[in-house]
């Protein structure tokens, strides 16, 4: 049975729900909306309301294109799995530009508790996504480790990341980090309201997959976000996404030529509508992923072409946070599944497409792979040695260069999904049912029998982290930090082991795209 519960914010008193031990507001407004005059400039705090706002239902997520526009591959079939609810990442939320809004599950809402607070950024690079997909719900985590959740909505794409100053000057010196700017408020929301809904705003973890876990990574090098978390996560995070301030800047004077208004116009492009800036934005940059094949480089594919630009590109330099840094051993596969010829992928293609990319031989690589990992299908080998040329390196990058100011812990999440036959593997996303402990819940995750025991431990250490800055638990094997010298490295499947000595970069490196 559904109860009614109240919290005070510093704009006003919001209404939720309380629901098997869990109250939860959602689409609660930490900024003022963004169109209109507010278009490509900093956000404001959100306005005070009158009486008790209702905090029953999301809020709109950031305007977007749909994902699905020139889906090809297995991809066209994965969709419904990662966005159960209608296939798009907005999965039925309606979109507009008063975004700025996010979602907090608490399992005490009043009086104020000392609960630690996870603040969860969406992926979907800085192209899509929203706090209310289905996988992000929660409430299971908050009732699990006993922390109070919040998911952010933020400016996305050409809304957030529009370098318009060299047109327009010093008015609009932010548009091209609004959407960054935007979490920037978000956090300092939660340092003032978080309180009053059972949180401590002296131990706040951001966590973030994909495009998320690189704005995490961001924001750890913006003095703007200096003392506003106190841990952070980064999973499977592809490397640095921001741009150069040139290559920003081009962007936005290629879209204002495309627009038909001359320089001195641009202002203008702040009163159009947004379908039209959306249409513009597909004009630019097309449709992430549209026609992948598999001689693309597949960071050059995914990567968004909207991003914030920082000068020089952000290496994180915070005041030494612990981090929890990984990734899954088959990320690539949901990018490379876009390739149509993906699916059927035969020992001799793959024989074929690793002759000449790397440092040694096809033989060679084989039997270096067959050592480390075994056995697997040539779809799943592929996917497993672009992951091991991307995201493994930008994750173990990152834990090399912060260990020495900092505690660090590594990860590779290798539990595998049934789903379309087995053809993803341990792929991209596939954590985050796991982490919001909704394993049971997601299509993505399958219907293995021990999905609820492998999620109910990864959740576990996600909070024990948020909750101490250590991962470990008494119902997983002790986890040690991460040091260049150890490379001590959690292997989160149906079993769990800490794996020490052993890196990706050890592997035949590439030599060409």
């Amino acid at each position: 049975m559904q109860q009614r519960v109240i919290a005070d914010t510093t704009s006003g008193k919001v209404g939720g729900v309380r629901h098997r031990g869990v109250a939860s507001f959602l689409g609660v407004p930490y900024g003022a909306p963004t169109g209109g005059p507010a278009r490509f400039r900093p956000p404001e705090p959100a306005k005070p309301w009158p009486g008790v706002r209702d905090a029953t239902s999301f809020g709109r997520a950031a305007p977007q294109n749909d994902i699905r526009l020139a889906a090809t591959g297995s991809w066209v079939e994965a969709i419904d799995y990662l966005y159960p609810r209608t296939g798009s990442a907005l999965e039925g939320v309606p979109m507009g530009e008063d975004c700025l809004v996010l979602n907090v599950w608490t399992p005490e809402a009043a009086p104020p508790g000392r609960r630690p607070v996870m603040v969860w950024l969406h992926g979907g690079g800085y192209q899509h996504g929203a706090g209310s997909e289905s996988m992000f719900l929660g409430d299971r985590l908050a009732r699990l480790g006993d922390v109070v959740v919040v998911t952010v909505n933020h400016r996305l794409g050409i809304f957030g990341y529009l370098a318009l100053d060299a047109l327009l000057g010093a008015e609009f010196e932010h548009a091209g980090i609004a959407g960054l700017l935007d979490l920037v408020l978000a956090l300092e929301w939660v340092r003032d309201n978080i309180d009053g809904f059972g949180g401590d705003p002296g131990n706040v973890t951001v966590f973030g997959q994909s495009g998320g876990g690189d704005k995490v990574r961001t924001l750890m090098s913006m003095p703007s976000a200096s003392g506003l978390f106190h841990k952070a996560i980064i999973q499977s995070s592809p490397g640095p996404l921001a741009t150069s301030a040139d290559a920003a800047r081009d962007l936005a004077a290629k879209a204002v030529r495309l627009s038909g208004l001359s320089p001195s116009r641009a202002r203008e492009l702040a009163t159009w509508d947004t379908g039209s800036l959306l249409e513009l934005q597909r004009a630019l940059t097309g449709d992430v992923m549209g026609g992948f094949t598999l001689d693309q480089d597949l960071l050059d594919a995914a990567q968004a072409s909207f991003a914030p630009h920082l000068d020089p590109s952000p290496a994180p330099d915070d005041a030494g946070v612990p981090v929890l840094v990984g990734h899954t051993s088959h990320d690539a596969s949901l990018i490379l599944c876009n390739a149509p010829e993906y699916a059927t992928f035969s020992g001799s293609q793959l024989r074929a497409w690793t002759e000449g990319r790397f440092d040694v031989g096809a033989d060679a690589l084989a039997t270096a792979y067959q050592d480390r990992v075994g056995p697997e299908p040539a779809r799943l080998r592929l996917a497993r040695i672009v992951t091991d040329t991307t995201f493994a390196p930008a994750a173990i990058d990152l834990a090399s260069r912060l260990a020495a100011s900092r505690t660090v812990y590594c990860y590779e999440f290798a539990y595998q999904t049934p789903i379309l036959g087995g053809l993803l593997g341990a792929t991209h996303s596939l954590d985050l049912p796991f982490v919001f402990h909704n394993a049971e819940l997601s299509p993505l995750a399958g219907d293995r029998d021990d999905r609820r025991d492998v999620s109910t431990r990864m959740a576990s250490a996600w909070t024990s982290f948020a909750r101490n800055g250590e991962p470990g638990h008494a119902d997983i094997p002790p986890w040690e930090p991460y040091t260049p010298e150890t490379r001590a490295t959690m292997h989160i499947d149906s079993t769990w082991s800490l794996e020490t000595g052993r890196d990706p970069r050890d592997l035949p490196t590439r030599t060409r795209a």
